[in-house]
């Protein structure tokens, strides 16, 4: 009889460990939680235009430019011949991907060493131009920004890091981007977090209803975080977790009932 009791103890204390360890780790790879003690308001989601990109540390760009306000770029699209009008100021710099250091600057070829940072893309055009224009007919200069990108975790345990090719991109192409929402995850809870003006702003987003589609809608902008919160999954979480655990307790009942006979 007190063998009994000593056992029935034994299996409570074993399985009380058991979910006291399950319940310790089933939360363990949550990110971005925010604890419902706090008063924490979300920021408005805005729906209108964004603020065009500011060229910031780490960026890359391509840059290219042609004389006579880009002449030779159209006849090389088109497949027009005007030799007449070609003459020997009429070049096109070979497009590749120029490095923003971490001191803002940039070197380009002819123009040097320049200061980019904080700048947009059409300004730093007007810039290159007006530099150029010095020693070559009409410049015509084009930035690209080649490195705009965007980290979304889609679900529990998958993150990705999109590459935007368009400066127009929607959260929803975004998601789609990423192979949609997981199983686990929830559309009815997701958040935004991007850097403005040196400070982090987060949107909660539920894309649940029909009249989630506005926040849908909304343009990413390249460093965008997209978070998606997971629903829990406490039987198979918990069940995933002491099975190890239940094996090694199972093995040792056999053991036990060997020896005992």
């Amino acid at each position: 009889m007190r063998l009994n009791t000593i056992l029935n103890l034994s299996i409570i204390s074993v399985f009380s460990l058991f979910l006291f360890t399950a319940c310790s780790t089933m939360n363990s790879t949550e990110m971005f939680r925010i604890s419902k003690k706090t008063n924490f308001t979300y920021d408005s989601i805005p729906y209108g235009a964004i603020d065009e990109h500011k060229i910031s540390l780490g960026d890359r760009f391509s840059f290219s430019f042609s004389t006579n306000n880009g002449e030779k770029i159209l006849v090389g699209a088109t497949g027009i011949s005007n030799s007449a009008k070609i003459n020997e100021s009429n070049t096109t710099s070979q497009l590749q991907d120029y490095l923003v250091q971490q001191d803002g600057t940039v070197e380009l070829p002819i123009v040097g060493t320049i200061n980019v940072a904080g700048m947009s893309t059409r300004a730093l055009e007007d810039q290159l131009e007006a530099s150029l224009a010095k020693d070559y007919l009409l410049p015509f200069v084009q930035i690209r920004l080649t490195n705009q990108r965007v980290t979304i975790f889609p679900g529990k345990n998958t993150a990705q890091v999109i590459t935007l090719q368009n400066t127009n991109t929607s959260l929803i192409e975004v998601i789609a981007l990423a192979n949609g929402i997981r199983d686990d995850g929830r559309a009815d809870s997701i958040k935004l977090i991007r850097k403005k003006d040196n400070q982090r702003m987060i949107y909660k987003i539920d894309l649940s209803t029909i009249e989630g589609l506005k926040y849908g809608e909304m343009l990413v902008q390249s460093n965008d975080c997209i978070y998606i919160d997971s629903n829990p999954r406490v039987t198979r979480e918990i069940l995933k977790e002491i099975a190890p655990w239940l094996s090694v307790f199972s093995s040792s009942l056999a053991i036990y009932a060997i020896f005992t006979k």
